[in-house]
């Protein structure tokens, strides 16, 4: 595996987890009846965070695919 795609894949999920954390956050403080904007901003930011790993993860596979259609 190249190093790109590891990276973006590794990128990906540490999004996740932080949307799982994001999310039991807002959870908590919404049971407790406190601010869940910092958790709702959170879970926005963590959905970037993977869209754009998944962006470098979809060029580096074409990037191998084309090379393979050269060298082949």
């Amino acid at each position: 595996m190249n190093v790109a795609f590891n990276t973006a894949v590794t990128g990906m999920l540490a999004a996740q987890s932080q949307v799982a954390t994001a999310g039991s956050q807002m959870v908590a403080n919404s049971a407790k009846g406190q601010d869940i904007i910092q958790a709702a901003v959170a879970i926005k930011r963590a959905e970037a965070t993977h869209a754009a790993a998944a962006a470098v993860a979809r060029t580096a596979s074409d990037m191998t695919d084309t090379l393979l259609d050269i060298t082949v």
